[in-house]
């Protein structure tokens, strides 16, 4: 009987040449990695050339009926992967056409498809001719493996990551002398918040305290020449930048202004310190600027793209020639963009992007050779930041440094010396229960971080948010802490802030998305129906109630700065802008009458009449996210003290005055009240810092 052999199809076009038998994509003749949901895509629309290939068609393609999965963003993270392995423009295509909200076509010039005929049965002298072939494939497989080695032995295997002090306290933002020797760095010790910048020698030696202003001093920077330290110093409304002697010594103020971000970068010649920062009616837009270490005059490099984008922590490569920078353009979401400059340090067009992710960026470098860049990227799909190392050339991949784990910030590479540094993070977060007249105890404690709880109307469940599982999730305990449930099992993306609808159905919560967007999500308070609220521009965070159920509150930054917004419970609809000078993490009363809210980095609580009236502010001082309304009154922990320490007080609406009720320490996110309010649930730090790191034999 003759068996029939089905042929996979061979697709060439622009240079490419697709096998679908293999799923191998090559570009004239060099391998292209492209796996799963894109090459799936790819397929598609090849096998449906010059056709529009709707977005429910690729749905159909990759996911079975009946699966759960955010499917728009899903299909727009695949197609960005796509479109990065192909080299395609969707602003200029060469080979896929977007329509918006539609779906997608292949307009590429298609040669026509062919089919690769079945393997003939070989002659004795065939399979000769195959041996020799095999064993000369094994001889350059062998060499390649040598090369593979080599490279490997050159560009990795490094030491195994030492702490530079092993301190207790914050140490961060560290930055490596030109020799590779010293690491400058800003660090505060024990429960005093105020940090100062220290030097030290890797190996062994104590380190020696630069500066002792009053003041909290961060983001040190090298000169090039290894004599000086620039630094940023918190002042009373803004900030300025230092410089300093290394050796020690009188410091000198270079500039003042609203600067953003943890980071900034000499020129290579030493002139001038690149810098982000804010103009006096920005908001959330940063610009990128030079300012002269001999005057303070300022040049302007970059403009945002919009009021909702910031550009900050800016690197020079190592010959001067381009600058590396974060654009922020929403909540934990960030892009690494570089910048051409010519002579003089003039810019040669606009910024280029080098990498487009899908979660925040907390500091970048260059590797000392100037070909790759090493970033810290925070996604959702770990909760954690991870270090990555990406070649400095458009649509590169980038890889995880796994020898440095998980929780890294602020990575440093010096020009000599094969060193890197980066800050590791040591932060776990418990929840505590509180009695008023007893001492504080532990209600839900891990080695992972627990946050944000809240009473379900019945006081018989506590919502809460958690990274126990690996991906911070919503989960639900019992009133006493104990038999914690997951409640979300999102495969991507954290998920926080869960908040309940005032008869107890049903639980509102934040979720990160695949693309690094913020959307409420609405979901049975059992475990059941999960539901995706809003689809708003922008990144929609930090839901809650309406006394009567029927809306969400949550803050949103669409219009270029946080502001309250609500959407109708029950889905449908368009949101509606509730404040306008600023809010977020917002309750209402009681009675439905008047809206309680924070302001993005504004010290105060607020509150404003929901039928008519002006805002006003009814608390100086509001610790993070952490207040409850109640008929009677707020229970609330003003910001912490120098010492960390800070209290947990009820300001009474009858009286208008506050009682102490506990006194506690190292406060995180999130404050609840029993119903009975008997008692009040917080989070702290269970155990705080962050240490500096440092890896030899770094290439």
């Amino acid at each position: 009987m003759r068996v029939t052999e089905t042929r996979p199809t061979v697709y060439r076009f622009g240079g490419f040449e697709l096998q679908t038998g293999s799923g191998e994509l090559r570009k004239r003749g060099v391998r292209i990695r492209l796996q799963g949901q894109p090459l799936q895509i790819l397929v598609l629309l090849l096998e449906h050339a010059g056709e529009l290939v709707t977005r429910e068609q690729i749905q159909n393609k990759l996911w079975d009926p009946g699966t759960y999965v955010d499917y728009d963003n899903a299909i727009n993270s695949a197609m960005r992967k796509l479109r990065e392995a192909l080299g395609d423009d969707s602003g200029d295509p060469q080979f896929i056409e977007t329509f918006a909200r539609r779906g997608y076509r292949f307009i590429g010039d298609l040669d026509a498809p062919s089919r690769t005929a079945p393997t003939p049965r070989k002659s004795r002298k065939g399979l000769v001719a195959g041996v020799c072939s095999a064993i000369l494939v094994l001889a350059v497989a062998a060499a390649g493996w040598w090369l593979l080695r080599q490279r490997l032995e050159t560009k990795g295997a490094p030491r195994t990551p030492a702490p530079l002090n092993a301190a207790s306290g914050w140490e961060s933002t560290p930055s490596l002398s030109p020799d590779g020797n010293q690491v400058a760095y800003s660090w505060s010790q024990g429960s005093n918040l105020v940090a100062h910048i220290y030097l030290k020698l890797i190996g062994e030696g104590n380190p020696v305290q630069l500066t002792a202003d009053p003041k909290s001093d961060e983001g040190p920077a090298w000169s090039p020449d290894g004599h000086t330290i620039a630094f940023f110093r918190d002042l009373n409304s803004d900030r300025g930048i230092y410089v300093i002697p290394a050796l020690g010594g009188a410091e000198r103020q270079i500039a003042e202004g609203r600067f953003f971000g943890r980071k900034m970068a000499w020129s290579p010649d030493g002139r001038f310190l690149a810098v982000s920062e804010r103009q006096p009616a920005q908001t959330i837009e940063a610009s990128l600027s030079l300012i002269s270490v001999a005057n303070g005059d300022r040049f302007v490099l970059t403009k945002p793209l919009n009021a909702k984008t910031a550009d900050s922590d800016p690197v020079f490569s190592p010959d001067g020639h381009r600058l590396l920078f974060t654009r922020y353009s929403g909540l934990m979401h960030a892009d690494l963009y570089l910048l051409d400059l010519a002579a003089g340090y003039r810019t040669l067009g606009d910024p280029q992007l080098l990498r487009q992710e899908s979660g925040a960026i907390d500091g970048a470098t260059w590797t000392a050779n100037g070909s790759e860049v090493i970033y810290a990227l925070g996604e959702g799909a770990t909760g954690k930041y991870r270090l990555m190392r990406i070649r400095a050339q458009a649509g590169s991949q980038p890889e995880w440094l796994t020898f440095t784990g998980e929780g890294n910030f602020w990575p440093a590479i010096a020009p000599h010396g094969n060193r890197l540094v980066y800050t590791l993070d040591l932060e776990d977060a418990d929840i505590l229960q509180v009695q008023p007249g007893r001492p504080p105890r532990s209600f839900v404690s891990t080695t992972r971080t627990e946050y944000n709880p809240q009473y379900s109307p019945d006081g018989r469940r506590v919502a809460f948010s958690s990274d126990r599982s690996g991906l911070q999730q919503v989960w639900v305990c019992d009133a006493r802490g104990g038999d914690a449930v997951q409640l979300t099992r999102f495969e991507w993306g954290a998920s926080g802030t869960p908040r309940w609808s005032p008869d107890g159905h049903w639980i509102a919560f934040d979720h990160q998305e695949m693309g690094g967007g913020w959307r409420i999500y609405v979901m049975a308070s059992d475990g059941g129906l999960v539901r995706r609220l809003t689809q708003d521009e922008g990144d929609s965070v930090i839901p809650s109630w309406s006394a009567d159920g029927k809306w969400i509150y949550y803050s949103n930054n669409q219009t270029g700065r946080l502001e309250v917004w609500k959407r109708a419970s029950q889905g449908g609809g368009q949101g509606v802008q509730v404040t306008h000078n600023g809010g977020w993490a917002a309750f209402e009363s009681h009675d439905g009458h008047s809206l309680y809210y924070e302001k993005y980095l504004v010290p105060g609580l607020w509150l404003l009449p929901l039928g008519s009236g002006e805002e006003r502010k009814v608390l100086e001082s509001v610790a993070y996210r952490n207040f409850v309304i109640e008929d009677e009154g707020i229970y609330y922990m003003p910001a912490p003290a120098a010492d960390g320490g800070t209290t947990v007080r009820f300001h009474s609406f009858a009286t208008g005055q506050d009682k102490e009720l506990a006194r506690v320490s190292d406060v995180y996110s999130g404050l609840a009240v029993s119903p009975d309010r008997k008692t009040i649930l917080f989070s702290y730090r269970a155990r705080a810092g962050s240490n500096v790191m440092v890896v030899d034999g770094f290439r």
